[in-house]
């Protein structure tokens, strides 16, 4: 496979993600406008680590150790400076158990990484870092049409285990994200709009708390926690070991597929007017998105400096399809122009997407419940166009995801699971990214770009944001996150944590934190 650029990875996997690793702890808080965070690690004595060694069934990797650079290492490098005292690769429930108990004896901060792809960096410490990646199993029963798998199990095992079958579970679309970070914040990717959320397909899961105990928890058994967990983000209650999903059957019929793409700056802005209004009225069997980013200025100048593309999937024909993006169809000269029947695998296999190269990132959110005006989306692709860097390496790119109506508003209303935005019809996503080693100009261009498109759309959104896609930059963030949802979070958190043990600086509160 020839490598990757990070704009080319962005471009081919429409982010992919719609879904982080497990992120469920965090030591200090970390500042938003710089790429690196250095932060002293926890003074633990030598000691209180080789008891903690001695009790695990599975390998501590301690600073000086082999290993131990990548073992820390976030998926976004502007948290790259944010070491963890030691990295507790666990073997089993029991190690976690374990790790939470010393962690209580000796006052030491803790996280749990599964997938570890927190975009803001809430899988990081300076304390230590309870590693889940060897409980990644994923146990299919073909005939009930369900799943149990480990907490660190990520998109790929479940891709590995599911493809060509029957059954699949609805998930994102990136190959190395934790599914388990996914379902906790809700669980966004390709196939939600016709097959709802991954935690909408939750049906028990283990959690281990802070006072030692793994409870099983479902509709029937810690009930208020089982709510909390379907998209109320990790790193407030626990760390959840195992989950338990019920599968979707797969379409045997041939599905549709489209995508197409252009150039040029009034091209950007019509794409993603007529993609707005097209997702106004699709059907739930559309799953699509838009997206225009910052390209290197050629010979037609910066007005030609934005690549434009809308891609999806249609559960149904072609020419059901084709109808559907008629709109599109018409919009200036395309660059690419497929639109196909195929099967739903094979669909699948075009939308998954493998790690890009070490990159630091900003990806921040907005949720729409309404067709915004033609002029809103002409001045963002002016914004495009004016992008402060615009390479293979460093860009932004504005991404309309198509994901979030259909059935995801249709399965719940907003309380009846923790994930509160079931009434928006798109997640509007402005996205940065830069080289690891960049200097603070290139990320502090780039941040302030962000911002100023976030400025440009939150006059015409509700105040609402994707809770897998946190912003630090927010001042609100519990109520663009949670909404009426946040009071019954609390109460939980209160319940099951009262000492605040899991936490990071977006983490639920207790309710005398309030």
């Amino acid at each position: 496979m020839a490598e990757l650029t990070r704009r080319s990875f962005l471009r081919n996997s429409a982010l992919a993600a719609a879904g982080l690793g497990v992120s469920l702890g965090v030591g200090p808080g970390l500042t938003w406008n710089r790429v690196s965070y250095a932060h002293a690690q926890e003074s633990v004595p030598a000691s209180a680590l080789s008891d903690l060694r001695s009790r695990l069934s599975g390998q501590l990797i301690m600073p000086d150790d082999s290993g131990y650079a990548t073992a820390s290492a976030p998926a976004n490098g502007r948290y790259r400076k944010t070491l963890p005292v030691a990295v507790a690769r666990v073997a089993d429930e029991a190690d976690v158990v374990t790790c939470i108990n010393w962690c209580n004896e000796n006052g030491v901060p803790l996280v749990g990484r599964g997938g570890g792809h927190s975009y803001a960096g809430f899988s990081t410490t300076t304390g230590l870092m309870v590693d889940l990646r060897r409980l990644n199993s994923v146990v299919i029963d073909k005939k009930a049409g369900t799943v149990v798998c480990g907490g660190a199990a990520l998109n790929n095992d479940y891709f590995i285990a599911t493809e060509n079958g029957p059954w699949f579970l609805p998930g994102g679309t990136c190959l190395g994200v934790g599914v388990g970070g996914l379902t906790l914040g809700g669980g966004i990717g390709y196939n939600a709009h016709w097959a709802g959320l991954t935690c909408d397909h939750m049906t028990a899961s283990h959690i281990a708390t802070a006072s030692g105990e793994i409870l099983d928890i479902d509709n029937a058994h810690n009930d208020d926690l089982f709510w909390a967990c379907r998209g109320g983000a990790g790193g407030s209650f626990g760390i959840n070991t195992q989950f338990s999903f019920n599968l979707v059957e797969v379409p045997t019929k041939p599905i549709s597929w489209y995508r197409f793409d252009w150039t040029g700056v009034d091209n950007a802005a019509a794409v993603l007017a007529a993609f707005d209004k097209i997702l106004a009225t699709a059907p739930a069997a559309l799953n699509a998105v838009a997206m225009a980013e910052a390209i290197p200025v050629g010979d037609g100048g910066p007005n030609a400096a934005v690549h434009v593309m809308s891609r999806g999937q249609y559960i149904g024909p072609v020419d059901e399809l084709r109808d559907l993006v008629t709109p599109l169809l018409s919009i200036g000269t395309m660059t690419t122009q497929t639109l196909i029947e195929t099967m739903f695998w094979d669909t699948q296999r075009t939308i998954a997407t493998v790690e890009p190269p070490s990159h630091s990132f900003g990806d921040v959110s907005r949720y729409s419940s309404a067709v915004m005006p033609d002029q809103v989306y002409a001045d963002i692709a002016n914004l495009i166009a004016n992008c402060p860097s615009r390479s293979d390496d460093a860009n932004g790119s504005f991404w309309s995801l198509g994901w979030v109506g259909g059935e995801v508003m249709d399965k719940f209303s907003r309380t009846e699971t923790a994930y509160v935005h079931r009434n928006m019809l798109t997640l509007l996503r402005p996205t940065t990214v830069w080289p690891d080693d960049a200097p603070d100009s290139v990320s502090d261009g780039l941040n302030g770009w962000t911002e100023d498109v976030i400025k440009t759309i939150t006059p015409h959104t509700p105040n609402e944001s994707y809770q897998n896609f946190p912003n630090r930059s927010i001042d609100d963030w519990q109520e663009q996150y949670y909404g009426e949802n946040l009071q019954r979070l609390v109460d939980v958190k209160t319940r099951y944590d009262p000492t605040n043990l899991f936490n990071n600086p977006q983490s639920v509160p207790t309710r005398d934190m309030l």
